[in-house]
C-alpha cells in the first residue's frame, strides 16, 4: 500500500566536465552537450504528505543553514515543483493532493540543478506516494518538457548518482560506481544568468561545431580525479557575462593553491580535494582568505 508521507533528499549536481556544441534547427536551437554530471551531498528537503484533497497546497522557503541568503522570489506558478505537479496530474488524468514542503539549500542561479532536482523528485516522489503505475522512461519523457537537465535527477532519484549526459540533456547513461570524489564548492554571492551565458558561448563557435563526447567519456575513467582534470566550456562565457565570477574563481584559486572550476553556467564554483580531511582544511582555508562561503562535500 502507498505511503502517506515521504521525506525526501534532493541533492545538486556538478558537471566535472562538460562540452557543449552548436545549436541546430533539428534540435529546435538548443545546444547539444556532453557532460559528466555528478550528484552530491549538498541538497535540498523535499516533503511530500498526501491530503483528502483535492487542492494542493504548497510550502517554499530557502533554509538559513543554506550558503548564501535568499527569499523565493517568484510566483507559485513558475516553480518547477509546481509545475511537475501539475504535470504529472495532467497525464494521470487524476489530482494528486498533496501538502508539498520544499526547503531550499542551493541556490538559485548556482548552476547547480537545485530546481531541476527538486522536480524530478517531486515526480518520482508522487509516482511512489500514489503508487501510480508509470515507467521512468515515461517520467524522463515528462521531466524533458519541462528542463532538460530534470531527466539526469529521475536516475539520481532510483539510486543512479553520475552519468554521461549527451545531445540535450535527454540521453542518459549512468556510469558504474567509483569512489567518492571529495570536493570543496565555493558560492559567491551572487548567480548567473543561463540565457546570457550561452549568447556570449555563441560568439566564439566555429560552425557546426561538436560537443566533445571522447574527451568527456576519457575523464570519466580517471582515479583518482586530478585537480586540473575537469573542465567546462561555458567557463570563459560566464566569466564574460559576470566579471565578478572571474574576480571570485580567481581569489579562490589563489587561496586554495590548486585549480577552481566552474559548474554549468555558474555561478558555483569547485575545487577537486585529496580527501575528506583535505576538503574540511581547503574550504575553511578559501572562506578565511576570500570571505566567500565555502562547503566541503563529496559526490555520491
Amino acid at each position: 500500500m502507498p505511503q502517506a508521507r515521504l521525506q525526501l533528499f534532493c541533492p545538486a549536481k556538478i558537471n566535472l566536465a562538460l562540452s557543449v556544441g552548436a545549436p541546430s534547427p533539428d534540435r529546435a536551437g538548443l545546444h547539444p552537450i556532453a557532460s559528466w554530471m555528478a550528484a552530491v551531498d549538498f541538497g535540498d528537503t523535499l516533503t511530500l504528505t498526501r491530503t483528502p484533497g483535492p487542492q494542493s497546497t504548497f510550502d517554499l522557503a530557502f533554509s538559513p543553514e543554506g550558503p548564501r541568503p535568499q527569499s523565493v522570489d517568484w510566483p507559485i506558478e513558475k516553480d518547477l515543483c509546481f509545475r511537475a505537479h501539475r504535470l504529472l496530474e495532467a497525464h494521470t488524468g487524476r489530482p494528486l493532493p498533496v501538502a508539498l514542503t520544499l526547503g531550499k539549500r542551493v541556490p538559485a542561479g548556482a548552476g547547480m540543478g537545485g530546481g531541476s532536482s527538486d522536480a524530478a523528485f517531486t515526480l518520482t516522489g508522487l509516482k511512489d506516494l500514489f503508487g501510480l503505475g508509470l515507467s521512468d522512461d515515461t517520467l524522463c519523457q515528462l521531466a524533458a518538457t519541462l528542463g532538460s537537465d530534470i531527466p539526469f535527477f529521475i536516475h539520481v532519484a532510483r539510486g543512479r548518482p553520475a552519468a554521461l549526459v549527451t545531445e540535450v540533456g535527454n540521453c542518459i547513461e549512468p556510469l558504474p560506481p567509483r569512489p567518492a570524489i571529495s570536493l570543496v564548492l565555493v558560492f559567491p554571492p551572487f548567480g548567473t544568468p543561463t540565457g546570457p551565458v550561452y549568447h556570449a558561448f555563441d560568439q566564439t563557435l566555429s560552425p557546426g561545431q561538436a560537443a566533445d563526447l571522447p574527451r568527456v567519456r576519457a575523464l570519466t575513467s580517471q582515479i583518482p580525479l586530478a585537480s586540473d582534470a575537469p573542465f567546462n566550456d561555458l567557463a570563459d562565457p560566464a566569466c564574460h557575462v559576470v566579471p565578478a565570477l572571474r574576480q571570485a574563481r580567481l581569489a579562490a584559486q589563489h587561496a586554495a593553491r590548486r585549480p577552481v572550476h566552474i559548474t554549468g553556467s555558474g555561478s558555483t564554483l569547485f575545487t577537486i580535494a585529496t580527501n575528506p580531511h583535505d576538503a574540511q582544511t581547503l574550504a575553511q582555508t578559501i572562506r578565511a582568505d576570500t570571505g566567500l562561503a565555502t562547503l566541503p562535500t563529496h559526490t555520491l
